[in-house]
């Protein structure tokens, strides 16, 4: 068995494999001040796994406790993904690769595998709401990086004591299924609670639509536009988005990709030719 690990800024997410499918998987929030209470509420109950392949966009301290709970309580490898130049038929657009987020990454090779003959869309929607475009041939584009409706949220009240305060006495708070688009069906906010949360979902929305018409000029021919993150359902569930394909585990099936095709040394094998290539989701 084979264990995945993916570390965000606000979540541990990991995934069980064997014979490159996914049998279990599953998420802990966490703080950076308690990462080992939170890896052992993670990976509570799971077998030791035959090797670890990780993620971890959340800087060196927590990749080094990872890196140390997994040899103190597995005594097993660990591997890391980094982003590349190249991988397979897929070339990096960064000067620096190593600069573009290891998720993006890995989110890219997967949905490369998802959709080999197909130029895609890539957004990821964590802490931050990311976008990557990648063309038929393999070529990546780059991409953007926006803030998501926590990061401004969070920031909005941090900057402004009476957005705060009046938030902390409205009751109410409306969710993302509360937008609307038609005149007759909005009703415009009347308290700073609802006047801030439909604010910041509106300006998600019109953000990621933005970047999807954005990507369809520029790659300038059929593509598909694929999800994944935490706030995807959220997303999914804003009126009038482009059709988009909802693949929760791209991230977890990219870093299975590279680092087992890696430790096989298959490195050179087409990417329309990976193992589990047919089980798009």
């Amino acid at each position: 068995m084979i264990l995945t690990v993916d570390i965000g800024n606000s979540r541990i997410k990991w995934a069980q494999w064997m014979a490159g499918t996914i049998i279990a998987r599953g998420v802990q929030p966490y703080d950076k001040d308690e990462v080992n209470a939170a890896l052992g509420l993670a990976f509570s109950g799971l077998e030791r796994p035959a090797c670890v392949y990780a993620v971890c966009v959340a800087g060196e301290q927590v990749a080094s406790h990872l890196s140390g709970w997994v040899a103190a309580n597995w005594q097993c490898n660990i591997d890391f993904l980094v982003s590349q130049e190249k991988f397979e038929d897929i070339i990096h657009a960064y000067d620096k690769p190593e600069h573009h987020g290891a998720d993006r990454w890995a989110a890219l090779v997967a949905a490369r595998k998802l959709y080999p003959d197909e130029s895609v869309c890539v957004i990821g929607a964590g802490t931050a709401i990311t976008i990557d475009m990648l063309n038929r041939d393999g070529r990546h584009l780059g991409g953007y990086i926006l803030p998501s409706f926590d990061t401004m949220r969070a920031a909005l009240l941090a900057s402004t004591d009476k957005v705060g305060s009046a938030m902390s006495a409205d009751d109410n708070r409306p969710q993302a299924s509360s937008l609307r688009d038609s005149t007759e069906a909005v009703q415009v906010p009347r308290d700073t609670s609802q006047a801030v949360e439909q604010g910041l979902h509106r300006l998600v929305r019109a953000g990621v639509r933005d970047m999807c018409e954005l990507a369809r000029r520029v790659l300038d021919e059929p593509q598909k536009i694929v999800l994944t993150g935490g706030a995807a359902k959220t997303i999914l569930g804003y009126p009038d988005m482009p059709a988009m394909s909802h693949c929760p585990d791209l991230v977890m099936q990219g870093v299975y990709t590279i680092l087992d095709n890696r430790a096989r040394g298959h490195e050179g094998q087409p990417a329309s030719e990976l193992p589990g290539n047919k089980d798009k989701q």
